[in-house]
């Protein structure tokens, strides 16, 4: 849960960057670290559970037990996500992993690895997408569009 608390600050910095206020090595960082604090943040809820759930669930994927269908429901009840949530945490996780192949040196950059042009474009692909999954209304998106 802690990425829809902290939608607003994932659309601030992608809105930053994809504005050119903030530069690419500046945006993978904060983002990075962000999501990465979610991420464990929300394992935290696994303190509580009595058995492996989540591993459990997808050796049963892994088994062919269940479909991947079977299988997106069961994991988002077992982490508590809205169909919304998820889809929301999907976006991010694509950002996530944009930002990790983030390579501003060109003589080194892979085929796989993102420049800062290619990523911001890819971020700009992405925004109105993400605006159109928050769980934030319109005005408070506006409101914090014209003061970034």
């Amino acid at each position: 849960m802690s990425f829809q608390k902290n939608q607003h600050r994932y659309f601030d910095l992608m809105f930053r960057f994809a504005t050119g206020k903030l530069s690419a090595a500046l945006f993978t960082t904060n983002f990075m670290e962000l999501w990465r604090k979610d991420r464990d943040a929300d394992y935290e809820i696994k303190k509580s559970w009595n058995a492996p759930y989540d591993e459990m669930l997808i050796a049963s994927l892994k088994k062919g037990e269940i479909t991947k269908e079977e299988f997106a429901t069961k994991w988002n009840t077992l982490w508590g996500l809205s169909k919304t949530e998820q889809l929301l945490r999907d976006l991010l996780d694509g950002v996530f992993t944009a930002c990790d192949v983030f390579n501003p040196d060109a003589d080194s950059r892979e085929d796989y690895e993102y420049s800062e042009s290619e990523l911001r474009t890819f971020v700009i692909t992405i925004l109105p997408k993400l605006k159109e999954r928050l769980l934030l209304s319109d005005d408070k998106l506006s409101h914090r569009s014209e003061h970034s």
